[in-house]
């Protein structure tokens, strides 16, 4: 009987961890909010820099000096966007939540320009 008590403790508190939501938060990590906003940017640059007009002057250059200022315009620095970016990988449903966000506001800023009087 008691190792029926001690196993249904146990699993009790398996299943409580288990229904928590898994969250990125501390001080080593870029808050949610700053983190999209830097990976939206991100996009945008990327999207820049693939384009035929400027890919031969942005085709050698290394990521940290276009991603640089980036950081630099959200106050972060490369080690905690790493550190932020390997923790949300390790939750994929809370990365997919990010990734929507992602998409929402370029989506976004598409609509914008495509409603804008000067086309």
């Amino acid at each position: 009987m008691k190792q029926i008590t001690s196993l249904l403790a146990v699993l009790l508190v398996l299943l409580a961890s288990c229904s928590n939501e898994p969250e990125v938060t501390g001080d080593a990590f870029v808050p949610r909010e700053v983190f999209i906003d830097v990976l939206v940017d991100i996009h945008l640059v990327d999207g820049i820099t693939q384009e035929r007009m400027f890919y031969r002057r942005y085709k050698d250059v290394d990521s940290i000096d276009v991603l640089s200022p980036i950081f630099d315009k959200h106050g972060i620095d490369a080690a905690s966007f790493d550190t932020t970016m390997y923790a949300y990988s390790r939750y994929p449903e809370l990365y997919d939540q990010i990734y929507n966000e992602v998409l929402m506001k370029l989506n976004m800023m598409l609509d914008e320009l495509d409603n804008s009087p000067e086309k």
